[in-house]
């Protein structure tokens, strides 16, 4: 499991800046407890999750991602663009070179395994590991 660290964060519902191996990402805290600020420093327990608002089917997620790319590209605040590469299905499971996470798009089919998408997402989010489900090794 990678190092996860709180640079800073505004408090709950707020931005937060988090080091994940090396890599700072601005992202929605949902780690700090209402009305507190966790403070900087060795984060145990967390989990990243997303939301995307944009409408799209996996065959032009695919399309999106034809160089094969495994990464995150800040596009302002806390969204991303997640370019990487899925792992497994029901639920679809993408691995993003720093984050492995769950997208909230359904799919049963497993013939998307091992293939390259791009993905919007509109709001990247820590959160205590114990407040999801359990998806193995996460963040990575």
């Amino acid at each position: 499991m990678q190092s996860v660290r709180m640079e800073h964060t505004d408090g709950h519902g707020g931005e937060a800046e988090v080091w994940v191996d090396g890599a700072l990402l601005t992202v929605y805290d949902g780690y700090s407890r209402p009305g507190e600020r966790t403070p900087p420093g060795k984060l145990d327990g967390v989990a990243f999750r997303y939301t995307n608002d944009e409408a799209y089917c996996w065959e032009d997620a695919i399309r999106r991602n034809p160089h094969k790319r495994v990464v995150l590209e800040p596009v302002k605040r806390w969204a991303y663009y997640g370019y990487g590469r899925v792992e497994s299905v029901m639920p679809v499971v993408i691995h993003f070179g720093l984050l492995r996470m769950e997208d909230p798009t359904w799919s049963t089919g497993e013939d998307l395994v091992g293939r390259f998408v791009a993905v919007p997402i509109n709001r990247l989010e820590i959160v205590r590991a114990d407040e999801r489900p359990d998806l193995g090794d996460l963040p990575r």
